[in-house]
C-alpha cells in the first residue's frame, strides 16, 4: 500500500507543470493575431469604401459627359432640321418666284407699249401700228399674267407704302378724301405675294 502511494507521487511529481510565463506569450501571440486580423479587416473596409467612392464618382462624371453629349445630339438635330427647313423654303421660293427677274427686265417693255397706245392717231397707217401694238400689249400682258404677274390695283384707294410709292400730292376733294390714290403715273407689279415695282401715284393730302 505504501509503494503504491509512493508510485502515484512519483507520477505526481514527473507531470509537467503548465509554465505561467508559456501561457502568456501565447495569449499575446494570438492577441496579436486577432489585433492583427481587425486591423486588417479594417483597411479593407476602408478600401472597399475607397473603391466604392472613386465607381460612384466616376459614374457621376459619366452620367455629366453623357448628359453633355446628348445635350450638343440635340442642338445638332435642331440645328440640321432648321437647315433643312430653310433648304425647303428656300428652294419652295424659288420654284414660286420662278421668272422674277425675266418679269422685272419685262416690265419697261410693257411701260413703253402702254405710252406708245397713249397716243392719239388719226390717219390709217397710224391707226394699223397702233392695233398691232396693243396686240403685243395684250399678249405680253397676259403672258405675265399667267406666270402670276398682275398688275397693283392702287387708283382710289388708301395709299400703302408697302405697294406704292408717293411722288406727287394732290388736293383732297369729296372723291378723294386725304392719303387716297387720285392718279398712278406708273403701273405697279407684284407676283404672287411679292412686289416686283411699287406703284408710282399722287395721293391726296
Amino acid at each position: 500500500m505504501a509503494e503504491k502511494k509512493d508510485d502515484s507521487l512519483k507520477r505526481d511529481h514527473e507531470t509537467p507543470q503548465e509554465d505561467p510565463s508559456t501561457k502568456s506569450k501565447d495569449q499575446l501571440k494570438n492577441h496579436d493575431k486577432l489585433t492583427k486580423k481587425d486591423s486588417n479587416a479594417d483597411s479593407a473596409t476602408d478600401h472597399r469604401s475607397s473603391e466604392i467612392k472613386k465607381l460612384k464618382q466616376q459614374v457621376t462624371d459619366l452620367q455629366t459627359k453623357y448628359d453633355q453629349m446628348e445635350n450638343r445630339f440635340l442642338r445638332a438635330e435642331a440645328d440640321m432640321k432648321n437647315i433643312q427647313n430653310h433648304a425647303k423654303k428656300e428652294q419652295a421660293d424659288l420654284i414660286k418666284y420662278d421668272g422674277q427677274q425675266l418679269a422685272h427686265d419685262i416690265l419697261p417693255i410693257v411701260d413703253n407699249l402702254q405710252r406708245a397706245l397713249a397716243v392719239d392717231v388719226t390717219d390709217d397707217s397710224g391707226k394699223q401700228l397702233k392695233k398691232g401694238v396693243s396686240m403685243v400689249y395684250e399678249h405680253l400682258t397676259k403672258a405675265l399674267s399667267d406666270n402670276g404677274v398682275e398688275v397693283i390695283e392702287a387708283l382710289n384707294k388708301p395709299f400703302d407704302p408697302k405697294f406704292s410709292q408717293a411722288v406727287q400730292t394732290a388736293a383732297a376733294d369729296d372723291h378723294h378724301p386725304v392719303d387716297t390714290v387720285v392718279q398712278i403715273l406708273q403701273n405697279g407689279y407684284r407676283l404672287k405675294d411679292r412686289v416686283l415695282r411699287p406703284a408710282m401715284v399722287v395721293v391726296a393730302k
